[in-house]
């Protein structure tokens, strides 16, 4: 039976690529779109329909995806998305959309397959998470609370599940070519419109005409499909180039000193242990 895994965001950028390379390497794909024949032909993999804000969406393509293929042994949290300005002229209501695609969706699908997996003792979570969960940069403060968040909810699960052998694993995306950049240019004439906005312009244009030569998807793709291959040790894993520079610039902890520090703070070893309350 070949491994099964469920992605979310899988429609179009990282998720396609990604869905792509794992069907290629004889994956068993599940597909999450938000609508029907939005997963391009030729794909290879299974299209399930799958609306990361709503947990009734979220449980029937975990439904569907565990009915096909028997179990789900690989969830990859992809969905996401981007919000580009300074914090000054972010609107509340995308704000708010931003944390619900990006962090409590992937809170809705993680939970909805941790059941399965922890009686099955198996299982591998990925979160695709970016160095913007590292490092806030200007203009990119609400994508950043969202990754961060996601950083921390992560560090989280992964003491909490290894106790049932299930895996998490954070990949730290560096930038990549996406449409989600070609969106934030073509919000720039409606920043500039407004009074805040106007304020931050020099920097936002600035910002904009940096954002060239991002990676491949499909080379982000292949390091993801590897981590589902041979899933690694450590909790954080840089993706590309540049992720691996930012690590080496920042020292960047790969899990096992936060891992270290938070079991000594909540005392909690005997959980890693398999064993009762010490």
């Amino acid at each position: 039976m070949p491994t099964s895994v469920l992605i979310s965001g899988a429609s179009r950028g990282l998720g396609l690529a990604t869905a792509r390379e794992l069907c290629a390497r004889g994956y068993r794909v599940f597909a999450g779109v938000r609508s029907s024949g939005a997963l391009p032909a030729g794909t290879g993999a299974s299209e399930v329909l799958l609306d990361v804000t709503s947990q009734p969406s979220v449980d029937r393509a975990v439904e569907s995806a565990r009915r096909e293929a028997g179990r789900i042994d690989v969830l990859i949290n992809n969905a996401g998305l981007h919000a580009f300005g300074a914090l000054e002229t972010a609107d509340e209501v995308r704000f708010r959309e931003l944390l619900e695609v990006n962090l409590l969706g992937a809170w809705r699908l993680t939970r909805a397959v941790l059941p399965e997996m922890r009686k099955r003792g198996s299982g591998h979570i990925l979160m695709v998470s970016s160095l913007s969960g590292l490092v806030g940069l200007p203009a990119d403060g609400q994508y950043a609370a969202s990754k961060f968040a996601l950083e921390g909810m992560s560090e989280s699960l992964a003491l909490e599940v290894q106790r049932f052998g299930v895996r998490v694993t954070l990949l730290d995306a560096g930038p990549y070519d996406t449409d989600m950049l070609r969106r934030d240019e073509s919000l720039l004439h409606n920043l500039s419109s407004t009074r805040q906005g106007e304020a931050y312009e020099p920097l936002h244009r600035a910002l904009l005409g940096r954002r060239q030569g991002a990676e491949p998807s499909r080379n982000a793709a292949g390091i993801i499909a590897s981590v589902v291959d041979d899933p690694p040790d450590q909790l954080r894993i840089p993706i590309g180039p540049v992720a691996e520079q930012v690590f080496a610039g920042l020292e960047i902890d790969r899990g096992e000193r936060a891992r270290q520090v938070a079991l000594e703070a909540a005392s909690v070893r005997w959980w890693m242990r398999g064993e009762d309350p010490e």
